[in-house]
């Protein structure tokens, strides 16, 4: 079976910070499975072994047999197999054990008649670094494949932050925070917010619209969002005379939640693109900003690719080199900064800026810096003291805080922050 599944939930995992829950595991153990765990890692695995011909219908079979282990059947997000599902198959999923969300990733493997079913899963807040080690319970299956190469860090050209690179990799953009490298694994590209003016905002401004630089679309949703940015990166790098890559098929989308204001929908997307006649299959998380009172909005990208044929083996690769991106802390306020003035600048090109208009895009930008940073400030009323505090767990803290003295601790987002 190839290892290269088991690291896919981390990268996916690691872009976005969902909810902590105390995981207890006191559901019925299904017949035929073992419960694995370890006091070194939080979450667990349930695996078990049965005569088997075909990794994806035996993946079938498990999500089936365990749903006395959780309150109600796991939900798949997201599966993959190989080429014809019968030595390898996989799925991500949630579910829910007394009430509390869990998350993880089932795996199949079929050797000679003989299959291994494994779900391992843990908290939405933890997975990302529990999982390969919930699945080092479980022996071969679990082991790091990048463990063999020489990794060394690398700091960006420009001195905005960090990345590890095994061996024959370069950086070949780095810019306040933003990084793309390559090697002989693939390539990567992380961190990448893109301005995008809508087709009603275009027409507001007729002619001038051709002199944008950015693309014209509207924030339907995320794969059409993707689709039309590298289009418009195509067209831009066919002026110059570089390969452009064109997107010709999406395999998988699978939308996600977005509870962070500023932000309106996000989703993983895999698919497969072509450029210099080569193919190449890609996994990125795309995210769409709410849209300003002008027709702009923000399109975030991150991703991972490789040759079509090499993609699985290297996926394992790619991930820890994109999960080693540091941004340096400073660039995040910069970055946003200067997104910022690209929106501005495009707007002013057919109307002064109005006071409103401004509040709504700081506003915008502000929401965009609360969840880029993952931090928001909690006061304390009675002595003015301020503190920032995980935003994913802000509202929760306070609430205990109030507890015992009500109504003195509150929450001050940035762009009321801002305001005063």
């Amino acid at each position: 079976m190839n290892k290269a599944r088991v690291f896919l939930l981390v990268l996916l995992f690691l872009m976005i910070s969902l909810a902590l829950y105390d995981l207890g595991f006191a559901q019925t153990i299904p017949p035929g499975y073992r419960f694995l765990q370890s006091p070194r890692v939080s979450g667990g695995v349930l695996i078990a072994g049965r005569p088997a011909q075909s990794a994806s219908a035996l993946l079938i079979q498990g999500f089936q047999e365990v749903v006395p282990a959780f309150d109600r059947r796991p939900e798949a997000l997201a599966s993959f197999q190989d080429t014809h599902g019968r030595q390898g198959a996989g799925a991500w999923f949630t579910a829910r054990i007394q009430g509390a969300p869990v998350c993880g990733l089932a795996l199949a493997g079929v050797t000679r008649g003989n299959g291994i079913i494994a779900f391992a899963f843990d908290s939405p807040a933890t997975i990302a670094a529990t999982l390969p080690r919930l699945f080092d319970l479980v022996g071969p299956v679990g082991q790091d494949p990048t463990s063999g190469l020489n990794w060394r860090t690398s700091p960006f050209p420009d001195g905005s932050g960090q990345i590890e690179l095994p061996d024959g990799w370069q950086i070949v953009f780095a810019r306040k925070g933003m990084v793309a490298a390559t090697g002989p694994h693939g390539e990567i590209e992380r961190g990448v917010a893109t301005p995008v003016m809508s087709r009603a905002g275009a027409a507001r401004l007729g002619a001038m619209a051709q002199q944008l630089p950015m693309p014209v679309l509207d924030p339907t949703d995320p794969v059409s969002a993707l689709t039309g940015v590298w289009a418009h990166l195509a067209a831009t790098a066919q002026q110059v005379g570089r390969p452009a890559p064109r997107i010709f098929r999406v395999i998988e989308a699978a939308p996600v939640s977005v509870p962070v204001p500023g932000l309106s929908q996000a989703a993983y997307v895999h698919f497969e693109y072509e450029r210099a006649g080569s193919v190449h299959r890609a996994l990125a998380f795309a995210i769409m900003g709410s849209m300003g009172p002008d027709g702009q909005w923000l399109f975030y990208q991150t991703y991972v690719s490789a040759p079509t044929h090499s993609f699985a083996q290297n996926l394992p690769i790619l991930v820890r080199i994109w999960n080693s991106a540091l941004t340096a802390r400073h660039v995040v306020q910069e970055r946003l900064d200067h997104a910022l003035a690209s929106l501005r600048e495009a707007g002013d090109i057919w109307q002064k800026a109005t006071r409103g208009r401004e509040d709504s895009l700081q506003r915008m930008h502000d929401n965009w810096t609360e969840a880029l940073r993952g931090t928001r400030i909690i006061e304390d009323t009675l002595t003015r003291e301020r503190r920032n505090v995980n935003l994913s767990y802000s509202t929760e803290i306070v609430n205990q805080l109030n507890r015992q003295e009500p109504g003195r601790y509150q929450e001050i987002p940035l762009w009321q922050f801002n305001q005063r």
